[in-house]
């Protein structure tokens, strides 16, 4: 698979990927694949493992830190083999930036052709842990509040792993140690040889709505996951679909919000006027 056009932006959770992402494909008028917006439909396409086959409690509030980081690795190198699929499907233009916290350096680096096409982020521990207290309990546990403080312990081993895997095997890198509208200056800097150089082009629009498609039925199959605990619905920025170059509108909707309008066929409230 030729995989050119594709930027690949890695790190731990809490390190920023998915803002810096959005915001690059947004300037630069690219797809925008987030891996943790796959996550429910790639269930299906999933060969079972230890960790799908455990409840709730037992991934999050049982389990020692140590045995999640296993299962989370183990479960990313087999949803790589699924994005990869993906990215297949995807129009070959404009290019793709690619992020999530399943793109290890080991995976990533095997698909490269250039080192440049990849990024990875380093935040500090301190700084990553207080990120992820702020995201609360972990819903669907009888025990939310010690789900939330083992994930922190896993994401930071977890952090340790990018952090030496990605000196090992020489891959760039910036250290997350600024507000977020500095580091996603530092990542177009980063990038910027390869941001000039991806296919541009396509119908924007599309991609728009085909990343919209995407989100909601990653939100619609993530509440129906949580049955009765699942919380009220909430507003959620889904992208503009103008289709006009360097868009980086927002509309927030619920997701029954963004399906009915779907359901309805006129997608105009989704598209910002031109002034």
């Amino acid at each position: 698979m030729d995989l050119a056009h594709v930027l690949w932006i890695g790190g731990p959770q809490g390190s920023g990927k998915s803002s810096i992402a959005r915001a690059l494909s947004r300037r630069f008028d690219l797809q925008l694949y987030a891996v943790d917006a796959r996550t429910w439909v790639h269930e299906d396409r999933m060969p079972r493992t230890e960790f799908s086959s455990r409840s709730m409690d037992e991934r999050w509030v049982d389990a020692q830190p140590q045995q999640m980081v296993e299962w989370f690795l183990t479960t990313s190198r087999h949803r790589f083999r699924l994005v990869l699929e993906d990215l297949a499907a995807l129009p070959d233009a404009p290019g793709v930036v690619v992020e999530g916290p399943q793109l290890f350096p080991p995976s990533v680096a095997a698909v490269l052709r250039d080192k440049a096409q990849a990024l990875f982020l380093l935040p500090r521990p301190e700084d990553m842990r207080q990120r992820l207290l702020e995201r609360g309990g972990l819903l669907g546990t009888s025990d939310p509040d010690r789900a939330r403080a083992n994930a922190i312990e896993r994401d930071l081993l977890i952090a340790e792993a990018f952090e030496r895997d990605v000196h090992t095997l020489e891959l760039p890198y910036l250290r997350v140690d600024a507000p977020l509208d500095e580091m996603i200056e530092r990542a177009a800097r980063a990038l910027a040889p390869m941001l000039a150089a991806l296919p541009a082009g396509g119908d924007l629009g599309a991609v728009r709505r085909f990343e919209n498609d995407v989100v909601g039925t990653q939100l619609r199959l993530y509440l129906n996951s949580l049955g009765d605990d699942a919380p009220p619905e909430w507003k959620y920025p889904f992208g503009c679909e103008c289709g006009e170059a360097g868009c980086s509108d927002a509309i927030e909707l619920t997701v029954s919000e963004y399906e009915a309008l779907s359901a309805a066929g006129d997608r105009s409230p989704l598209r910002r006027p031109t002034p």
